[in-house]
């Protein structure tokens, strides 16, 4: 029987690169899988793509938006109609409002960036934590820029800091509950969302040299961490933040 046979998962942002690669790695080892994101189209794409690779997979859809309540409410129950309960939770929901200085961004921006990364983040522990009576695990996609300072993403990186000290509280209170919270720092991975960047001529070269092990990321670096996390590997691990990076955080943030 595949380890997460029976278990049931909720992924937010299921129709982005962290999640498709998410989706994959659950489905793999027998999860069944309810995708939340925006787009239906998107999220259609990636059951399909899970399908393709495991045809046995169950998949279900619930578009919606990850920092709207109500939203997040209909999700957590369609993943119990899904699955017979509610196990885990990847919550990949995240981003930021573009390369801007402290100094010239707007406030709605910045609160705009805490509510897509924290935010979003806080809505699936109110509303799966009260549906995982025998216990859970919640696992976020954080980012390096929660530890360093990349120059003009000051609410990106704030963001992504709240969102690790966020989950370390919750982890806290929610111990005695077995529920169990912790998070993945992805350095710069090459997600379909960063085709723009990573064609930018230079960026990639940039980063390199604050990279230890030489390469820029893939999802499924990611994906990997993230199956830990919600595995009964990790049963004693909670209130953790891994930086998946190459070794990134070792050197710092480029300069430019």
């Amino acid at each position: 029987m595949a380890i997460l046979s029976g278990k049931s998962a909720l992924i937010t942002g299921g129709g982005g690169g962290f999640g498709k690669a998410c989706a994959l790695r659950l489905a793999q080892d027998g999860a069944a899988i309810t995708l939340m994101g925006r787009t239906e189209a998107k999220l259609a794409a990636c059951r399909d793509l899970v399908l393709k690779s495991h045809p046995e997979a169950q998949m279900a859809l619930c578009p919606g938006d990850g920092t709207d309540e109500r939203d997040v409410k209909a999700a957590v129950q369609a993943t119990i109609a899904n699955g017979g309960g509610l196990d885990i939770v990847v919550a990949t929901v995240g981003g930021g409002s573009g390369y801007c200085s402290v100094l010239e961004s707007s406030y709605e921006s910045f609160m705009g960036d805490l509510k897509m990364n924290v935010g979003s983040a806080y809505l699936t522990v109110r509303h799966g934590g009260p549906e995982m009576p025998n216990g859970g695990a919640f696992v976020f996609i954080s980012s390096t820029a929660a530890k360093l300072a990349f120059l003009n993403l000051g609410s990106y990186c704030a963001g992504k800091a709240a969102l690790d000290h966020f989950m370390r509280a919750a982890a806290n209170e929610l111990g005695g509950r077995n529920i169990r919270l912790n998070a993945v720092r992805p350095g710069l991975t090459h997600t379909d969302g960063m085709d723009a960047l990573f064609n930018m001529p230079g960026y990639v070269d940039g980063f390199k040299p604050m990279i230890p092990l030489g390469r820029t990321g893939v999802p499924n670096d990611i994906a990997e961490a993230v199956r830990f996390l919600a595995g009964p590997e990790s049963a004693w691990v909670t209130g953790q933040s891994f930086a998946v990076d190459g070794g990134n955080e070792l050197r710092g943030a480029p300069l430019g």
